[in-house]
């Protein structure tokens, strides 16, 4: 009885081991931006400007006056929205 506590106990210890390495690993990987996996959780502040950006470029080709065209490049550019 004594040797399966005794058993339990190293190998509690050696898994706790093993997730503290682990998650600490994950960590400081994730601190400096390469996890070098595959991102599972997608990026939404990506998502989200590409959807409030999409519609105005398109509009900002079907601007037929000059003076409104530059208008709304310029503002554009300086709200750093015309960048893909």
């Amino acid at each position: 009885m004594k040797n399966v506590l005794l058993i339990g106990l190293i190998v509690e210890l050696i898994v706790g081991g093993l997730l503290l390495v682990g998650m600490s690993t994950a960590s400081a990987q994730a601190e400096a931006g390469d996890s070098g996996q595959i991102q599972l959780i997608p990026d939404i502040g990506k998502i989200y400007r590409a959807a409030l950006v999409s519609p105005l470029r398109e509009v900002e080709g079907e601007i037929q006056d000059e003076e409104i065209a530059d208008f709304y490049h310029r503002l554009l550019q300086k709200y750093d929205l015309d960048e893909p």
